[in-house]
């Protein structure tokens, strides 16, 4: 009978996917290449899997291999525009890393404050954010304005804002 089981970085690769991409976007700024350079890490930690100390964290060490391909990714990209420099990059990273308690928190209070939003408010931020809709195809899906949209849509950015200070327990909520 064959072995039903997943392997274990499939595992580790579902379970910590989102931080993962988080990780490689703030680095990058583009979802399309955060999602390819996501692969190319994907990759090469199967190819590199048999090295893990299943004993330590996953997430430091597929950061690991993250900040090498987004590198590789920006020595690519160099050839085609203007690209930050290694040392800001590095700098990014580092912060990244020491934020990523508060990071965390604050996720977590936003996917809570998400909950509380009127279904219609959830929709548009999910069409504009999620799904990465364009303000003009949204405005014409909804038979609006674009400054109706872009109006509503920082009301709702506002009240997240408002909320996630709220939950953290940030002063200076906006």
């Amino acid at each position: 009978m064959p072995d039903t089981n997943p392997h274990p970085l499939v595992v580790l690769l579902s379970e910590h996917h989102d931080q993962l991409y988080r990780y490689i976007f703030s680095l990058v700024g583009q979802a399309h290449d955060a999602r390819d350079v996501l692969q190319e890490t994907s990759f090469a930690l199967y190819e590199r899997f048999d090295s893990f100390d299943e004993s330590r964290p996953f997430l430091p060490w597929a950061y690991k291999f993250a900040y090498i391909h987004v590198l590789s990714w920006r020595r690519r990209k160099s050839k085609e525009m203007p690209t930050i420099s290694a040392d800001v990059v590095e700098l990014l990273a580092k912060e990244r890393d020491e934020k990523q308690a508060e990071l965390n928190e604050r996720l977590s209070a936003l996917e809570d404050c998400l909950t509380r939003l009127p279904e219609e408010d959830r929709r548009l931020i999910g069409n504009r954010y999620l799904q990465g809709t364009s303000p003009d195809a949204m405005a014409e899906t909804l038979n609006t304005s674009r400054r109706t949209l872009y109006r509503d849509l920082k009301r709702i950015r506002h009240q997240l804002m408002n909320c996630i200070h709220h939950k953290v327990g940030m002063d200076g909520a906006t």
